[in-house]
């Protein structure tokens, strides 16, 4: 006996500024951010865009005419932008799988991750937010007293054949070789 099996196909909801804070959990787990620490960041995020779109089109051309709104645009806000990116840098997915959930193809999502990605980085400059990047830098913030997060990450390695090198990456928390990455964020 043959059975024949009916699929169901849902369309998945295009996600949006608007759809997902609606739900400051999701909106949570999904960015990184809480609504009113996304709302702070937007600010500097928003200048930032304006002032890129401003004097580049989206390829990254010099601007010939002023930016105008299309119909057919990718996202429906500046928000949405910001909630796109974030979501990317949070969760590390296939830019597959990001293009499907905010209803692209995957060349346009590679050219917006890109593009968001920078326009992120020289906001989150603009706030004074960048994490600190070699020991000089962070020993002049430490002396002027500011405060500072410590994040650690260890990343497993093959283990080392060399003796001094092998105690230099072994990690008794994880009871195995890791390279040890560290960054310093000033608050």
């Amino acid at each position: 006996m043959i059975k024949l099996f009916s699929l169901h196909f849902f369309i998945m909801q295009r996600q949006t500024y608007q759809n997902l804070k609606r739900n400051e959990a999701q909106f949570l787990s999904t960015t990184g951010f809480s609504l009113s620490c996304f709302d702070g960041l937007f600010l500097y995020f928003e200048v930032q865009r304006d002032k890129y779109i401003s004097r580049y089109t989206i390829a990254g051309k010099e601007r010939i005419r002023p930016p105008r709104v299309y119909r057919n645009k990718v996202f429906e806000d500046t928000q949405s932008m910001l909630v796109f990116i974030l979501y990317y840098l949070k969760n590390n997915c296939l830019q597959e799988s990001q293009a499907a959930m905010f209803g692209m193809n995957q060349p346009q999502a590679n050219v917006w991750i890109h593009l968001l990605k920078s326009i992120l980085l020289n906001a989150l400059n603009a706030t004074n937010s960048l994490p600190c990047r070699d020991f000089e830098t962070l020993q002049k913030i430490l002396q002027e007293g500011q405060d500072v997060f410590i994040d650690g990450t260890e990343r497993s390695v093959p283990r080392p054949s060399d003796e001094e090198v092998q105690k230099e990456y072994y990690s008794g928390k994880k009871n195995a070789y890791c390279e040890k990455y560290s960054h310093y964020i000033v608050d």
